[in-house]
């Protein structure tokens, strides 16, 4: 469940907040004068967000290459092809 709470509130009851977060798999903003400041989430989802980010970049990454290794050429003849197809 997402609950929203004051730094304040936390700094008091860390304890619990620790407790429901890591037993109820409940999750907290943190909000300073009102506004969202951070989240605190279950290391398992915590995680998860990580690797799937770390796999993303990974992919980027591995692709950036391709395109980078000799495929220029290949991109330049597609893109002159689009250009002559528009152009008629």
């Amino acid at each position: 469940m997402l609950k929203k709470v004051s730094a304040i509130k936390v700094r008091q009851n860390l304890g619990q907040v620790m407790n429901e977060v890591a037993l109820k798999s409940d999750e907290y903003i943190v909000e300073r004068a009102g506004k969202p400041l951070v989240a605190i989430i279950p290391i398992e989802k915590y995680l998860s967000m990580k690797k799937e980010r770390d796999e993303f970049f990974r992919m980027y990454e591995e692709l950036q290459g391709e395109a980078m290794s000799g495929e220029e050429e290949s991109i330049d003849r597609d893109i002159e092809e689009a250009l002559k197809k528009v152009r008629r």
